[in-house]
């Protein structure tokens, strides 16, 4: 997601868009998503136990923020498909993201190891039971050096449309500005 803040902000600074004219996006509740992150990133740090309580309140914050800007669709719309795409995989495989065989092919012999095993919180190798295995982690991304599902990459749409909307550059074509 950082990736997609900074590209986003990065076109929109390099098409005449600034910070500034946030109020005229009329963005509402932007602690949420940030909060959804914050929660992901404390999984980690929890006992597989929490997984389930945590992911859905981290999404459930999500799906709130674009319930709250749905006045901004591209924003909303892609957030929620992202958001839902990968809530959806994940509760149907025990709370964890599955990431393909080929995208772990990248993997060191520790770090394939580590997913197989479970070591990695909210991770699983997807394998034959893997329900709805296409939206799991099925890409590796080597700028990322991780992996990317296709609810991921539609909830960095949604950032860059959200952006746009709000830093409102002035030399992209009304479509892009317009969240």
């Amino acid at each position: 997601m950082t990736l997609a803040v900074v590209f986003a902000l990065a076109v929109g600074w390099l098409t005449g868009g600034r910070l500034r004219r946030w109020e005229k996006a009329r963005l509402r509740f932007l602690p949420l998503p940030v909060a959804a992150l914050l929660l992901q990133q404390l999984l980690g740090r929890l006992s597989q136990d929490w997984a389930p309580a945590i992911i859905l309140l981290s999404y459930g914050l999500l799906f709130l923020f674009c319930l709250a800007n749905c006045h901004l669709p591209k924003t909303a719309l892609l957030t929620a498909l992202g958001a839902g795409g990968n809530l959806l995989v994940i509760a149907l495989n025990g709370f964890r993201m599955p990431v393909s065989r080929q995208a772990a092919s990248v993997l060191s012999p520790e770090g394939l190891a580590a997913l197989e095993s479970l070591q990695i919180p909210m991770y699983a190798l997807a394998g034959p039971d893997t329900r709805l295995w296409f939206l799991g982690d099925i890409v590796y991304v080597p700028i990322l050096r991780g992996f990317a599902s296709i609810g991921d990459l539609l909830l960095a749409a949604g950032v860059f449309f959200c952006l746009m909307a709000v830093m409102a550059p002035t030399s992209l074509p009304r479509w892009m500005r317009r969240g």
